[in-house]
């Protein structure tokens, strides 16, 4: 199963995002910062993330490394972004559970099927 990475400064958000995951049966990582995050994104196939965690900065940074990786990274905001991002999907909050899910499935499905076979 996938293992996802999933970046949220508010504590709430993020342990609703890990169990939401871990029920859909996925492993699930979590850090509250990009200085954490960027320590665990290795071998991640995606990267759950709010847009400013806690400020944009931080958010772009790891955005890249993800990038850089292969990680296929999907922005969570509760604001629209001026500038086009290095990401593979936006989701505007609230975001439903079963679009996060879908999502997360389509993506991690790509990665999966890149291989050889």
């Amino acid at each position: 199963m996938p293992k996802i990475l999933v970046v949220e400064d508010e504590i709430e958000q993020l342990a609703i995002r890990r169990q939401l995951l871990e029920h859909a049966g996925y492993e699930v990582i979590t850090a509250q910062n990009a200085t954490d995050a960027l320590r665990q994104l290795v071998g991640c196939q995606a990267l759950v993330m709010d847009l400013r965690i806690p400020n944009l900065e931080d958010g772009l940074q790891l955005m890249l490394a993800a990038a850089a990786a292969s990680v296929r990274t999907i922005v969570l905001s509760g604001a629209a972004s001026d500038v086009a991002l290095p990401v593979d999907e936006f989701l505007m909050k609230p975001c439903s559970s079963k679009k996060l899910l879908e999502t997360i499935a389509q993506l991690c499905a790509g990665v999966q099927g890149s291989g050889p076979g």
